[in-house]
């Protein structure tokens, strides 16, 4: 509401400065008042007579209008943002001397820092194939039993998934802690009840435990599928990243998922970069962006 009450009295401002400069041109060259009811009789009567009047007088009237409309265009239009997921190989960017980790459009640091060390660079972004759409689990139920007396159903049993992480609460807890907006999710991909966390930087975090590093890519492809296909252009500005605690096998993506041997590593990591507000933060735009990732990872659970 300040934003637009703000607008309107600068457009108010900007046509109040163009009228005033077309009036003050008006009376030193033609001697005309366009505030003067008699100037625009005169000038009517001069018409109907098919009097000539200089082309240059029509001319100057026409340049004020246009150029009150054009400004108050701008002033007024829309300011969208888009979001930008870069789809090719970039060239790695330079070394800066603090890392940061939830840069836009730019992956974390590696978690294998050296405790000497007191730069990290910046690793190149991935290039991510466009994955196809998420494989449909089925799950079978059991069916009633029969007897020769009565119809008996016999109550659904709903087995331990294996691939259900034990520290799924404690990960949360953790993300929760430091800021992170956590967005419940069932499934994604081969993953099972993930981690989803969204940072103010507009970077979405998948995690989880016990799993490749293969499945968690396929989660990560499966959630840009989906932004590309319901946001288009739009969806360039939101980075995924993943993060594997105990990982089953060697990550071949270490630039874009982050890989911890233990919880403590996680916690560790976590508590050194805390979700904190970027400067160009708007509290409109993350609103709109955390609804849409709510709903999409609602969807994709379903599936």
């Amino acid at each position: 509401m300040t934003k637009k009450f703000g607008n309107l009295l600068l457009s108010l401002l900007w046509l109040m400065t163009v009228t005033l400069a077309t009036t003050f041109w008006m009376n030193i060259k033609y001697g005309f008042n366009i505030f003067s009811a008699a100037h625009w009789a005169y000038l009517s009567e001069l018409q109907a007579y098919r009097t000539n009047i200089k082309p240059d007088f029509y001319i100057s009237l026409i340049l004020a209008i246009v150029i009150g409309l054009v400004g108050l265009y701008f002033l007024a239009r829309p300011k969208m943002r888009t979001f930008f997921i870069e789809p090719s190989q970039m060239p790695p960017p330079p070394q800066v001397d603090t890392p940061n980790i939830f840069n836009l459009q730019r992956p974390v640091e590696s978690i294998k820092q050296q405790p000497d060390e007191q730069t990290t660079p910046r690793a190149p972004q991935i290039n991510i194939a466009r994955p196809m759409s998420p494989t449909s689990i089925s799950r079978s139920r059991p069916a009633p039993q029969q007897n020769n007396t009565a119809y008996v159903p016999a109550p659904k049993i709903t087995p331990a998934d294996p691939a259900v992480s034990p520290h799924l609460a404690e990960i949360s807890g953790i993300l929760d802690a430091a800021g992170y907006i956590i967005k419940p999710c069932a499934r994604i991909g081969k993953l099972v009840k993930p981690v989803v966390a969204l940072s103010y930087d507009q970077t979405i975090w998948v995690c989880t435990e016990n799993v490749s590093g293969a499945d968690v890519l396929d989660a990560l492809q499966t959630l840009i599928a989906v932004f590309d296909d319901t946001l288009g252009d739009s969806a360039n500005d939101l980075t995924v990243r993943g993060c594997i605690i105990n990982s089953t096998a060697p990550t071949e993506n270490p630039e874009l998922i982050e890989t911890f041997n233990t919880i403590d590593e996680f916690q560790e990591f976590i508590n050194n970069h805390p979700n904190t507000k970027p400067d160009d933060y708007d509290q409109d735009l993350f609103d709109a962006i955390s609804t849409y990732i709510g709903t999409v990872t609602n969807y994709i659970g379903k599936q």
